[in-house]
């Protein structure tokens, strides 16, 4: 497990900070992050796993189940309980969401940029499923996402939740920041890694 940075503070304003969990897989290689920020996108903490390899074994005893396995208790698990800051809620890609469930004991929502259609009308919020829905954000940014809660009172917190912070940075930047983090890292090869 790796760590780079940690702060433990909170946000600019008195805001809470925003977490992020990353899973990464490349072929049989899994590897996480966990990045927390304030609430404009400058990093307070970042904490990464080594690389988990699944191999012929586990596949046959793990099943179908290996997958979520390694997602959830191998890697976000394990970060989570290794958190100094205590973030408002946690974001995390869409393509994860049948992964969503809370982190560190925060909500967590899982988001994806979308294209409106041209002439399309907005609204802040529109809920598409019960625990998905499509949100503008400013500047007329707008993303999908889903919810690792079914309370619509909570859901529609996050959300407003979100449209704040989207007035301050790109939410989903960082995101893309954590990609690419443990990419480099992946890079480095076994011995470097986890040395953050």
């Amino acid at each position: 497990m790796g760590n780079a940075g940690t702060q433990a503070r909170e946000g600019s304003g008195g805001r809470r900070p925003v977490g992020y969990f990353y899973h990464l897989r490349r072929d049989d290689r899994h590897s996480g992050a966990i990045l927390v920020t304030d609430p404009i996108g400058v990093p307070l903490e970042f904490k990464y796993t080594e690389p988990v390899t699944a191999t012929r074994l586990h596949k046959i005893l793990y099943g179908r189940t290996l997958e979520r396995y390694i997602h959830e208790t191998l890697i976000r698990d394990r970060l989570a309980r290794e958190l100094q800051t205590d973030p408002q809620y946690f974001i995390t890609p869409y393509e994860d969401k049948e992964f969503l469930s809370r982190i560190a004991g925060r909500e967590a929502m899982a988001v994806q940029r979308l294209r409106p259609a041209p002439g399309e009308n907005g609204r802040p919020f529109t809920r598409v499923r019960d625990c998905e829905g499509i949100v503008e954000l400013e500047e007329g940014a707008t993303v999908r996402l889903a919810f690792s809660t079914a309370d619509e009172a909570l859901q529609m917190a996050m959300v407003a939740w979100l449209q704040e912070i989207g007035r301050t940075m790109d939410v989903l930047e960082p995101l893309e920041r954590i990609a690419n983090a443990l990419t480099a890292l992946c890079g480095e090869g076994k011995k470097g890694l986890g040395n953050g």
